[in-house]
């Protein structure tokens, strides 16, 4: 599972320029397509994030409540932020999905994103396919 998760990265990495801003936001899209192919295996802390994340990249929702969202989850998690256990890192991966990616280091949230996701137990078919329908690689 691990030499796919660099797979995928690496030709989501090869394929696109990450400190392009179209690039930063079909990386968000990217996210937030695979997190809702998944939202039924997540916690129920986690089941709204495809809908805020959506909302705020179609301009329906600010800064601000992805900001509060992304506070509900760490809180959601507080004290267990560093724990292996899966509904944690399925947690985590949710919270990279409200990261913006233009603040500077978006490879670095993709790879967190990837991480989280094998570590949490997410089906890798359904990342796998995300990639491929957004970056068809």
């Amino acid at each position: 599972m691990q030499m796919l998760k660099k797979r995928l990265f690496d030709a989501i990495a090869s394929a696109v320029d990450l400190d392009d801003p179209a690039e930063q936001l079909l990386a968000q899209r990217f996210m937030i397509e695979a997190i809702e192919r998944v939202t039924s295996q997540l916690p129920e802390a986690a089941k709204s994030v495809a809908a805020v994340a959506n909302r705020y990249i179609t301009g329906a929702a600010t800064a601000e409540e992805v900001i509060a969202e992304r506070v509900r989850l760490w809180r959601a998690i507080e004290g267990r932020d560093q724990s292996d256990e899966p509904d944690v890192l399925k947690i985590r991966t949710a919270i990279c999905v409200l990261h913006p990616m233009d603040i500077g280091a978006p490879a670095e949230t993709l790879e967190y994103f990837f991480e989280f996701w094998r570590r949490g137990g997410l089906p890798q078919a359904e990342l796998k396919s995300a990639v491929h329908n957004k970056y068809g690689v």
